[in-house]
């Protein structure tokens, strides 16, 4: 069984990663053309990474027409550290 924990901390375990989630933070929402010139990174590095974040539902994504436009997912973020804490605390 994969640990719910460990995929979330691995999710984090990036610096672009934190990265993304850093600028999202501080921007609201932006596009991976955005991303990627804030990063200095290539448009597939930076999708890959958006791919994890949104597969731990650390990002939300809002389509419109042909772009897509990202933001952290606050209320998951806290919900994911929250529970990461209590199973800390009520563990054997």
């Amino acid at each position: 069984m994969i640990d719910p924990h460990a995929t979330f901390f691995k999710a984090l375990s990036s610096r672009s990663r934190t990265a993304i989630l850093r600028l999202l933070s501080q921007n609201g929402e932006m596009s991976v053309d955005e991303l990627t010139a804030a990063l200095e990174l290539a448009g597939p590095t930076v999708s890959r990474h958006l791919q994890v974040l949104r597969q731990q539902e650390l990002v939300a994504v809002r389509r419109d027409a042909q772009n897509r436009y990202y933001s952290v997912d606050t209320k998951q973020l806290e919900q994911r550290s929250q529970d990461f804490l209590k199973y800390l605390v009520e563990s054997p």
